[in-house]
């Protein structure tokens, strides 16, 4: 940790420029305008808001290269890497780099998705500090109080030299080319042609003997050109795939010679294909629901025949034949219409889950997401076995949806498969393994909640002290104690050590109360001398958990401390347990 001992001015400059300097330089320009145009403009005026989109493109422009951009404050300038991104050449009150630098910000770290949530939440800070002269809401105190996630900072104490510096740093497919089906189709296309000749010839008849009575005749020629388009339309718009189907159903039933049946079910397989190739979803869900009808109902089926027709469902249900359709259709310019897809959909077996789950969350169509979404569920509530193989899946968007589903259904018997994912070398895994299990909620759930206790990551251990604040899962205070009483604690980023604390008052209860205390109004801490102000400040907010009349009166104790950022804890806390500042 950086050290505010000896010359507090002097902070290192550590790492390499992360991307190109024009980059860095882009994004603190546009975040100085963004600033004046928020105290200039409501929040919801487009002129705010066209600038505010500007900065998370420039953000996001960052982020194309690197993770996160590491900041060195001075007065007037702000450095990356050794070079000057920033340089403001008053120490003005609208001097962004003096703003941060007079109330003792050093360094900022910027890590990608700052530029969602957190930064309107920075947009906010800043004017507020510039506005106001309460000692109170200087820029650490704002700070401390948002539990930034994706923003951290080093700090001086601009008051004394016995503060200890706040360090973050600690781990905040395609189809085949051509398809022989040897049922030909052109026999029902002259039929139709034959059918529409023969009412064209119908209604010209009719058109003349019309003619023939004056009174009538420009009626009946509107009529009868009403019914030839009609008649027309109805030609073109006959499905003739679907017609074939049937045919070769009706033969299935009727003939009850095996190798007749087995011959009409290779032409269905092929055609299968075809609406696959063609993307013709309607056709192809009507062939899966008429074959299934068929073979009900046809008799004398032997079972070989009976299951290569039940395979055709499942063979459309193997993801390595629905996945390259699926991203197909997404691809396509054109695309049947969501009733067809629907259809299809619902014909699916438990093997399509991992496909639904896929591209339940990455199509770019999002009127078909719900029906990929619903789809998954379906089959998930059917298969749940299926669904909890999947959260091991190689493919990282199929694991994450499978494991929140796990998490939506509550289903107890995932947890052992997401205890597994918690020493996955991803840390996203192990976040969306821990969300899931925090969802479940059961004791089980939390106990392995518990092992990410000991994660490398600061923002996942945050997490799971925070899911185990429920209280459900006592058996782990013995360790929330030991930790929250040693050395170590001091090491830990601002967000972490308050949620350590948090955790120990929920637990703990009345018995907490008397430490707690002591860390807050000292001198009696575990160190024999007065806490630093952070330290003071979690267990503030610990004793606002407890809630117990003794708690609110040593809140009370230490409501006059001569700390800005304990004073603030502890009227939080103080409204947290209902008595208010």
């Amino acid at each position: 940790m950086a050290s505010d001992e000896g010359d507090h001015d002097d902070v290192a400059e550590t790492g390499e420029l992360p991307c190109a300097p024009e980059l860095v330089q882009d994004v603190l320009r546009q975040l100085d305008k963004t600033v004046r145009m928020h105290q200039l403009y409501p929040v919801t005026n487009p002129t705010y808001l066209k600038a505010l989109e500007s900065l998370r493109a420039a953000f996001r422009a960052v982020w194309a290269h690197a993770d996160a951009i590491t900041l060195q404050v001075s007065d007037t300038q702000f450095t990356c890497g050794g070079v000057v991104v920033l340089e403001e050449s008053e120490k003005a009150s609208d001097s962004l780099p003096w703003t941060l630098f007079k109330d003792g910000v050093r360094q900022l770290v910027l890590a990608r998705g700052f530029e969602g949530d957190e930064l309107d939440a920075l947009l906010g800070i800043i004017p507020k500090v510039r506005r106001l002269q309460d000692a109170d809401d200087d820029v650490l105190t704002l700070f401390w109080m948002q539990e930034f996630e994706c923003l951290s900072y080093r700090y001086v104490d601009t008051i004394s030299s016995e503060g200890v510096p706040l360090d973050p740093s600690a781990t905040p497919g395609r189809w085949p080319a051509t398809t022989v089906i040897r049922a030909d189709p052109r026999a029902a296309v002259e039929a139709g042609r034959q059918r529409a000749a023969a009412r064209a010839d119908g209604l010209a008849n009719v058109m003349r003997v019309a003619a023939s009575h004056d009174a009538t005749a420009e009626l009946a020629r509107v009529e009868a050109m009403r019914h030839l388009r009609e008649g027309i339309a109805g030609e073109y718009d006959a499905e003739l795939r679907r017609d074939v189907t049937d045919v070769l159903l009706d033969i299935f039933e009727v003939q009850r010679d095996a190798a007749v049946r087995d011959e009409v079910v290779r032409h269905l397989d092929a055609m299968m294909l075809l609406h696959l190739s063609s993307r013709s979803f309607g056709a192809l869900a009507h062939l899966l629901r008429e074959s299934a009808v068929a073979v009900r109902r046809a008799p004398a089926v032997v079972p070989e025949t009976r299951a290569a027709v039940e395979r055709l469902a499942s063979r459309l249900s193997d993801g390595a034949l629905l996945g390259p359709l699926l991203e197909s259709l997404d691809s396509a310019d054109e695309r049947p219409s969501a009733a067809e897809v629907a259809e299809l959909l619902a014909r699916l077996e438990a093997g399509a889950l991992g496909a639904m789950l896929q591209w339940s969350a990455e199509s770019r169509h999002h009127d078909l997401r719900p029906l990929y979404a619903a789809a998954a569920e379906r089959l998930a509530i059917a298969d749940p076995a299926q669904l909890v193989k999947l959260v091991n899946a190689e493919h990282d968007t199929v694991a994450f949806e499978a494991m929140h589903r796990c998490g939506a259904e509550r289903l107890e018997g995932a947890v052992v498969a997401l205890v597994r994912q918690l020493g996955h070398d991803a840390e996203p895994r192990r976040a969306a393994a821990l969300a899931a299990l925090a969802a479940i909620g059961t004791s089980r759930a939390l106990a392995g909640v518990e092992r990410a206790l000991s994660d490398t990551s600061a923002a996942l251990r945050t997490t799971a002290l925070r899911v185990l604040a429920t209280g459900v899962h006592r058996a782990v205070l013995p360790r929330i104690a030991e930790w929250t009483q040693g050395r170590d604690v001091r090491d830990m980023d601002a967000n972490e050590r308050r949620a350590l604390f948090e955790l120990f008052g929920v637990l703990s209860g009345e018995a907490g109360v008397p430490w707690l205390e002591a860390q807050l109004v000292g001198p009696k801490g575990f160190f024999k001398r007065k806490s630093d102000p952070e330290t003071r400040a979690c267990a503030a907010a610990a004793l606002a958990r407890i809630n117990s009349p003794s708690a609110r009166a040593a809140l009370h104790a230490g409501a006059d401390s001569d700390e800005p950022l304990v004073r603030r804890a502890v009227r939080a806390a103080l409204t947290r347990a209902g008595e208010g500042a």
